[in-house]
Protein backbone atom coordinates (compact mmCIF):
# COMPACT_ATOMS: atom_id res chain seq x y z
CA UNK A 1 0.00 0.00 0.00
CA UNK A 2 1.20 3.50 -0.87
CA UNK A 3 1.18 6.10 1.96
CA UNK A 4 -1.54 8.77 1.81
CA UNK A 5 -1.86 12.23 3.38
CA UNK A 6 -4.99 11.12 5.29
CA UNK A 7 -4.91 7.86 7.21
CA UNK A 8 -6.98 6.03 9.80
CA UNK A 9 -6.21 3.53 12.51
CA UNK A 10 -6.96 2.00 15.89
CA UNK A 11 -5.13 2.50 19.17
CA UNK A 12 -5.01 0.99 22.67
CA UNK A 13 -2.94 1.69 25.75
CA UNK A 14 -2.28 0.38 29.25
CA UNK A 15 -0.74 2.39 32.05
CA UNK A 16 -1.09 3.91 35.50
CA UNK A 17 -3.01 6.92 36.74
CA UNK A 18 -3.50 8.85 39.95
CA UNK A 19 -4.70 12.19 41.34
CA UNK A 20 -2.31 15.01 42.16
CA UNK A 21 -4.34 16.01 45.23
CA UNK A 22 -6.08 14.08 47.99
CA UNK A 23 -9.36 12.27 47.41
CA UNK A 24 -12.29 13.04 49.72
CA UNK A 25 -15.53 11.19 50.27
CA UNK A 26 -18.26 12.64 52.46
CA UNK A 27 -21.56 10.92 53.22
CA UNK A 28 -23.49 11.53 56.43
CA UNK A 29 -21.03 11.23 59.32
CA UNK A 30 -18.40 9.66 57.04
CA UNK A 31 -15.62 12.06 56.06
CA UNK A 32 -12.63 10.39 54.38
CA UNK A 33 -9.45 12.07 53.16
CA UNK A 34 -7.08 9.69 51.35
CA UNK A 35 -3.66 10.12 49.74
CA UNK A 36 -3.80 8.87 46.12
CA UNK A 37 -1.54 6.19 44.68
CA UNK A 38 -1.26 4.88 41.12
CA UNK A 39 -3.79 2.40 39.76
CA UNK A 40 -4.25 0.72 36.38
CA UNK A 41 -5.57 2.87 33.53
CA UNK A 42 -6.45 2.07 29.92
CA UNK A 43 -7.48 3.64 26.65
CA UNK A 44 -9.04 2.32 23.42
CA UNK A 45 -9.95 4.37 20.39
CA UNK A 46 -9.46 5.42 16.80
CA UNK A 47 -6.88 7.52 14.95
CA UNK A 48 -7.45 10.11 12.21
CA UNK A 49 -4.12 11.43 10.92
CA UNK A 50 -3.53 14.29 8.48
CA UNK A 51 -0.05 14.78 7.02
CA UNK A 52 1.00 18.47 6.89
CA UNK A 53 4.60 18.13 5.70
CA UNK A 54 7.11 15.28 5.63
CA UNK A 55 7.97 16.06 9.25
CA UNK A 56 4.67 17.37 10.67
CA UNK A 57 1.26 15.76 11.06
CA UNK A 58 -1.99 16.39 12.95
CA UNK A 59 -3.78 13.58 14.73
CA UNK A 60 -7.17 13.20 16.43
CA UNK A 61 -7.89 10.20 18.65
CA UNK A 62 -11.53 9.82 19.76
CA UNK A 63 -11.33 7.26 22.56
CA UNK A 64 -12.69 5.70 25.73
CA UNK A 65 -10.36 6.27 28.70
CA UNK A 66 -10.27 5.14 32.30
CA UNK A 67 -8.37 7.20 34.87
CA UNK A 68 -8.45 6.93 38.66
CA UNK A 69 -6.37 6.34 41.78
CA UNK A 70 -5.90 3.77 44.54
CA UNK A 71 -5.81 4.21 48.32
CA UNK A 72 -4.27 2.04 51.02
CA UNK A 73 -4.17 3.63 54.46
CA UNK A 74 -5.79 3.72 57.87
CA UNK A 75 -8.70 5.95 58.88
CA UNK A 76 -10.92 6.56 61.88
CA UNK A 77 -14.70 6.17 61.72
CA UNK A 78 -17.05 6.63 64.68
CA UNK A 79 -14.18 6.25 67.10
CA UNK A 80 -12.84 3.02 65.59
CA UNK A 81 -9.75 2.41 63.41
CA UNK A 82 -10.04 0.81 59.99
CA UNK A 83 -7.81 0.09 57.00
CA UNK A 84 -8.93 0.69 53.42
CA UNK A 85 -7.80 -0.91 50.16
CA UNK A 86 -9.85 0.98 47.62
CA UNK A 87 -9.82 2.90 44.36
CA UNK A 88 -11.64 5.41 42.22
CA UNK A 89 -12.45 4.58 38.59
CA UNK A 90 -13.29 7.45 36.23
CA UNK A 91 -14.54 6.63 32.72
CA UNK A 92 -14.24 9.36 30.08
CA UNK A 93 -15.03 9.84 26.42
CA UNK A 94 -11.89 11.67 25.37
CA UNK A 95 -10.67 13.60 22.31
CA UNK A 96 -6.93 14.30 22.09
CA UNK A 97 -5.83 16.72 19.36
CA UNK A 98 -2.13 16.17 18.70
CA UNK A 99 0.80 17.54 16.71
CA UNK A 100 3.58 15.10 15.88
CA UNK A 101 7.12 15.81 14.66
CA UNK A 102 8.76 12.81 13.01
CA UNK A 103 12.09 11.82 11.53
CA UNK A 104 12.24 11.30 7.75
CA UNK A 105 14.55 8.45 6.68
CA UNK A 106 15.35 8.02 2.97
CA UNK A 107 13.16 5.77 0.84
CA UNK A 108 14.74 2.43 0.00
CA UNK A 109 13.41 0.30 -2.86
CA UNK A 110 14.30 -3.29 -3.68
CA UNK A 111 13.28 -4.54 -7.11
CA UNK A 112 10.87 -1.61 -7.37
CA UNK A 113 9.20 -2.21 -4.01
CA UNK A 114 9.47 0.18 -1.08
CA UNK A 115 10.98 -1.33 2.03
CA UNK A 116 9.31 -0.68 5.40
CA UNK A 117 11.09 1.98 7.42
CA UNK A 118 11.29 2.94 11.07
CA UNK A 119 10.71 6.52 12.16
CA UNK A 120 10.81 8.24 15.54
CA UNK A 121 8.50 11.00 16.68
CA UNK A 122 7.55 13.43 19.45
CA UNK A 123 3.89 14.05 20.28
CA UNK A 124 2.38 17.08 22.00
CA UNK A 125 -1.17 18.33 22.27
CA UNK A 126 -4.30 18.82 24.34
CA UNK A 127 -7.27 16.66 25.18
CA UNK A 128 -10.82 17.18 26.36
CA UNK A 129 -12.89 14.57 28.12
CA UNK A 130 -16.51 14.06 29.21
CA UNK A 131 -17.09 11.97 32.34
CA UNK A 132 -19.41 8.99 31.82
CA UNK A 133 -19.04 7.21 35.16
CA UNK A 134 -17.22 7.56 38.50
CA UNK A 135 -17.04 4.82 41.13
CA UNK A 136 -15.39 4.57 44.56
CA UNK A 137 -15.07 0.94 45.65
CA UNK A 138 -12.90 -1.45 47.62
CA UNK A 139 -12.59 -3.21 50.96
CA UNK A 140 -12.35 -1.92 54.52
CA UNK A 141 -10.96 -4.00 57.36
CA UNK A 142 -10.67 -3.53 61.12
CA UNK A 143 -11.62 -4.82 64.57
CA UNK A 144 -14.01 -2.21 66.01
CA UNK A 145 -15.16 -4.34 68.98
CA UNK A 146 -12.25 -6.76 69.12
CA UNK A 147 -13.66 -8.92 66.33
CA UNK A 148 -12.05 -8.86 62.90
CA UNK A 149 -14.23 -7.13 60.34
CA UNK A 150 -13.99 -7.05 56.54
CA UNK A 151 -16.48 -5.46 54.18
CA UNK A 152 -16.62 -4.45 50.53
CA UNK A 153 -18.33 -1.32 49.24
CA UNK A 154 -19.11 0.52 46.03
CA UNK A 155 -20.35 4.11 45.72
CA UNK A 156 -21.36 6.21 42.73
CA UNK A 157 -19.38 9.46 43.08
CA UNK A 158 -20.04 11.10 39.72
CA UNK A 159 -21.58 14.11 41.51
CA UNK A 160 -18.20 14.81 43.16
CA UNK A 161 -16.43 15.21 39.81
CA UNK A 162 -16.67 17.79 37.07
CA UNK A 163 -18.39 16.64 33.88
CA UNK A 164 -15.38 17.80 31.87
CA UNK A 165 -11.63 17.27 32.02
CA UNK A 166 -9.06 19.23 30.00
CA UNK A 167 -5.37 18.48 29.90
CA UNK A 168 -2.09 18.29 28.02
CA UNK A 169 -0.34 15.28 26.54
CA UNK A 170 3.32 14.61 25.77
CA UNK A 171 4.78 11.48 24.19
CA UNK A 172 7.70 9.93 22.35
CA UNK A 173 7.49 6.91 20.09
CA UNK A 174 8.51 4.93 17.05
CA UNK A 175 6.67 3.71 13.98
CA UNK A 176 7.41 0.97 11.45
CA UNK A 177 5.99 0.42 7.99
CA UNK A 178 5.47 2.17 4.71
CA UNK A 179 1.77 2.41 3.79
CA UNK A 180 0.39 0.27 6.58
CA UNK A 181 2.15 1.06 9.86
CA UNK A 182 2.40 -0.09 13.45
CA UNK A 183 3.63 2.10 16.28
CA UNK A 184 4.51 2.23 19.96
CA UNK A 185 4.55 5.35 22.11
CA UNK A 186 5.07 6.35 25.73
CA UNK A 187 2.76 9.12 26.94
CA UNK A 188 2.09 11.37 29.92
CA UNK A 189 -1.39 12.88 30.44
CA UNK A 190 -1.80 15.81 32.83
CA UNK A 191 -5.06 17.60 33.71
CA UNK A 192 -4.77 21.37 33.74
CA UNK A 193 -8.10 21.91 35.52
CA UNK A 194 -9.39 20.58 38.84
CA UNK A 195 -11.48 17.46 38.34
CA UNK A 196 -13.61 17.92 41.46
CA UNK A 197 -17.07 19.50 41.48
CA UNK A 198 -18.73 19.81 44.88
CA UNK A 199 -19.80 22.74 47.03
CA UNK A 200 -20.20 20.68 50.20
CA UNK A 201 -16.46 20.25 50.86
CA UNK A 202 -13.03 21.00 49.41
CA UNK A 203 -12.18 18.49 46.68
CA UNK A 204 -9.85 19.51 43.87
CA UNK A 205 -8.09 16.49 42.37
CA UNK A 206 -6.27 16.53 39.05
CA UNK A 207 -5.70 13.50 36.83
CA UNK A 208 -2.19 12.29 35.99
CA UNK A 209 -1.54 9.24 33.82
CA UNK A 210 1.48 7.48 32.30
CA UNK A 211 0.85 4.95 29.53
CA UNK A 212 2.30 2.78 26.80
CA UNK A 213 0.28 3.11 23.61
CA UNK A 214 0.23 0.75 20.63
CA UNK A 215 -1.48 1.54 17.35
CA UNK A 216 -2.11 0.29 13.82
CA UNK A 217 -2.59 2.54 10.77
CA UNK A 218 -4.18 1.19 7.60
Amino acid sequence: KQPTDLSFGITASIGSSTHLKNFRFVSGDIDLDFTPNFTTSFNVGFIVRQKLTDRLRLQAEPSLTRFGASYSEGFELRGFNFQTDSQTELLYVQMPLLLQITTVPPDVTVYGRHRPRTTYHVTTGVYGGYLLDAQFSGENTGAPIGIEFSGTFSNDIIDQYSDFDIGTLLGVGLEHGYGTKIGLEGRVHFSIIDSGDTEAFTFKPQNLAISITGYFLF
